[in-house]
């Protein structure tokens, strides 16, 4: 147990016991667990404390693999920064451990706070009474003369401050108090955006109850829950797998798409509250949108086209092409803005864009500005109902925050702006055990509504025998929250992604001899061991980069790209001989599907092929013999099988995804997703199509399109589960 102490160091205040760390009377935004480590270091300031010390001291009595402590040290470094000398605060002992390298002072036991502690100040003081009590007459009078004239100087510096802290006042930031769970029911408050690259999930308020979308990906449902929280209750309506999008001012009409046609063409729908009656819109089809205030507009987007129509969906016209795919078009109180969260094809994020409702005006909001803290994901903001702020989420790391910013730079003339530097950045409003997501303001402006979530996932296998999905594996490996699961050719290693930090990881197939291969800010995406089982490759990217395929020792060291000049490469996986890779365009990243394909890269000489007609196709898969490769069609939904000896492609099954061969190169698995899921088998020698596992009421998770899929060395499915929670806060609000 830690002791109750204040702790100084550097420009840094710690309270242990509060669980804060603060800078020039600012809190820092860290996990707790970050601030935990943080504490056992500066408690130890000096000495070496082993990794070990570490892992025990900070998750007793709880199994947790090194990474998560690598990854809060990296976290750590992060926000701290460097010290006066230009060091880190934070030590590395190679093999050993980690150290604090500044000295710290305890400031309780000084009883002062430490922007207060200024030790020279007395002895400055001290000094110069006893020079005037030397000097002679004349100048002891100049000096008292000039003593005077500064403490009027001062006096008037110190009315002018009083006056401009007075006027900051009135410009006081955000802040939030309170955390009141409303819902208890355990399911998953997301939809199906998550599925195509986008934001997570989305929450309405009409002030009287709260409004969202939840349930296994193939049942999705409308629900409610009283803003006061109690039981969620359902809501009916006849439309197939339904996506909340807008709540109107009005709170008499609902907009709703389904999850019949594939994104970005989902039908729009306007659902009657409280009857439930929906009436199509005009036969509008977008990934999103929403009403103007008034109800008069409707915004709406088709992959990275926005649109503008009458609010019954006539008269579209577009207004804009963004830079990528975009979601969550959110107007402005007075009707004028529209805010939304787009991928940015350039940087290979999700960042907030504002555009005039007339189509002029785009630019992109707070570019740089994630610089500091290192790369993140900003989206799915939400307006004050003044009008004089804007919500948003940060994703960075795993983790979710709630941030807020003004909707106008402050008024603050910029002579003065000295007084508060920061008085127009960004402020984080939450932060502790789980992520918060889903910001909205109610509509008197008290109370922020946000999911809070916690993800962790377990392996589990379909058993033939009883036809359910058990653990995978014994203790440690039972323990590994893993995604992306490929086990190496001869069923002695496992390569996986730690869920939901992103570093790649290596283990034997008992969960033994594990090793951490890659570090944030790299986040890793489907690796595939080559067929010595001595390398690895995957696909991953950084903040402001678009993912590129690298390969890694399976000892580890550098990954390095598997093609230099490359980029915008997915499901990159080794030729049976391993001297080539096949890999794929990411489809979210370029405006027209169609210029994507299934491409062969020569690892040798660095030569492409683009396979024959594959045009619009992507994640393809070699087959273990390497004559056929899988891959989905253009449309997202037919599975699709190429011929290397006839150089040509032929469907073979549909309402599918997620190609898997079987190691004997018999079988071809994929997802069918939609109201039935399951998993499915297609035999390549007469074409035949069977379900194998159903997944109906299964909660999947998964970093690519919230879904893991791959066999076992037994061919047997593998899938990870969702075993994490989401649940809807309130908070209280406090504005300017």
């Amino acid at each position: 147990m830690l002791n109750r102490c204040l702790y100084g160091f550097g420009d840094f205040e710690l309270d242990p016991e509060q669980g804060t760390l603060s800078r020039d009377n600012r809190l820092v935004g860290l996990p707790p667990k970050a601030i935990s480590i943080l504490a056992v270091l500066v408690e130890r300031h000096g000495e070496m404390v082993s990794k070990q010390t570490l892992m025990k001291l900070v998750w007793p009595e709880t199994f947790v693999e090194e990474g998560n402590l690598t990854q809060n040290i990296s976290l750590l470094r992060k926000e701290l920064g460097k010290t006066s000398s230009g060091g880190d605060y934070i030590q590395t002992l190679p093999k050993r451990g980690y150290r604090l390298a500044v000295p710290v002072v305890d400031l309780d036991r000084l009883g002062i706070s430490s922007q207060g502690f200024q030790p020279t100040l007395a002895a400055e003081g001290a000094f110069a009474d006893r020079e005037i009590e030397a000097s002679s007459p004349t100048q002891s009078r100049s000096r008292i003369y000039r003593l005077v004239t500064g403490l009027a100087a001062c006096v008037c510096i110190a009315l002018l401050l009083l006056g401009l802290w007075t006027w900051r006042v009135a410009l006081s930031r955000p802040m939030m108090s309170g955390y009141v769970q409303i819902t208890h029911d355990g399911l998953v408050k997301r939809g199906h955006m998550i599925a195509e690259g986008g934001p997570d999930a989305a929450l309405f308020t009409d002030g009287v109850n709260v409004y969202f979308t939840e349930g296994s990906t193939d049942a999705l449902q409308l629900a409610e829950v009283s803003v006061h929280g109690g039981e969620t209750a359902r809501i009916p309506l006849g439309i197939s797998q339904p996506q909340l999008l807008d709540l109107a001012r009005s709170r008499s009409e609902m907009l709703v798409s389904d999850g019949v046609n594939p994104s970005p063409f989902s039908t729009l729908w306007a659902l009657s509250v409280p009857g439930g009656a929906a009436r199509q819109l005009n036969g509008v089809k977008g990934r999103d949108a929403s009403w103007s205030p008034n109800g008069e507009l409707l915004a709406y987007l088709q992959g990275a086209d926005l649109y503008v129509a009458n609010g019954d969906g006539t008269g579209a016209k577009k207004i804009s092409t963004l830079s990528g795919p975009g979601w969550m078009p959110r107007w402005s109180p007075d009707g004028k803005l529209i805010r939304l969260s787009v991928f940015d094809l350039r940087s290979a994020s999700l960042a907030l864009w504002e555009i005039g409702a007339d189509g002029h005006g785009l630019r992109r909001l707070l570019k740089g500005w994630n610089s500091k803290d290192g790369p993140m994901d900003v989206c799915c903001g939400s307006w004050t109902p003044d009008g004089r702020d804007f919500v948003f989420q940060t994703r960075r790391l795993g983790r979710s925050e709630i941030w807020s910013m003004p909707s106008q730079p402050s008024l603050l003339p910029s002579a003065m702006k000295w007084v508060d530097k920061d008085v127009n950045e960004p402020v984080q409003l939450t932060g502790g055990q789980l992520s918060s997501l889903a910001p909205v303001l109610s509509p008197d402006g008290r109370k922020l509504f946000v999911i809070g979530q916690q993800l962790r996932s377990e392996m589990e296998r379909f058993d033939s025998r009883t036809k359910q999905f058990v653990p995978y594996g014994s203790p440690p490996l039972r323990g590994i929250s893993a995604d992306f699961i490929d086990i190496s050719r001869d069923g002695e290693w496992l390569a996986y992604v730690d869920f939901p930090g992103g570093s790649l990881w290596r283990c034997r197939t008992d969960g033994s001899d594990r090793l951490q291969l890659t570090s944030p800010p790299l986040q890793v995406m489907v690796p595939f061991w080559s067929p010595d089982a001595n390398q690895i490759v995957f696909y991953g990217y950084k903040g402001g980069q678009k993912p590129q395929a690298y390969v890694i020792s399976g000892e580890g060291g550098e990954a390095r790209p598997a093609q230099p000049a490359g980029g915008n490469q997915m499901s990159t996986n080794w030729s049976p001989d391993g001297m080539s890779l096949m890999y794929s365009d990411f489809p979210f990243f370029v405006p027209d599907p169609s210029v994507i394909g299934i491409h062969v890269l020569n690892v040798k000489t660095q030569t492409v092929e683009t396979l024959p007609g594959s045009k619009g196709m992507f994640a393809g898969a070699w087959s273990p013999d390497g004559t056929h490769a899988a891959a989905w069609g253009a449309n997202g939904r037919d599975l699709m099988l190429y011929d290397f000896k006839s150089r040509k492609w032929e469907q073979i099954a549909t309402g599918g995804g997620f190609p898997t061969w079987s190691r004997d190169g018999l079988y071809l698995f994929f997802v069918r997703q939609g109201d039935d899921p399951a998993i499915m088998r297609v035999r390549l020698s007469d074409r035949q199509v069977k379900e194998v596992a159903s997944l109906k009421g299964i909660g999947l998770a998964g970093r690519l399109a919230g879904i893991a899929f791959s066999l076992t060395p037994d061919g047997d499915p593998l899938v990870l589960r969702d075993v994490g929670t989401q649940e809807i806060y309130a908070l209280d609000w406090h504005g300017h």
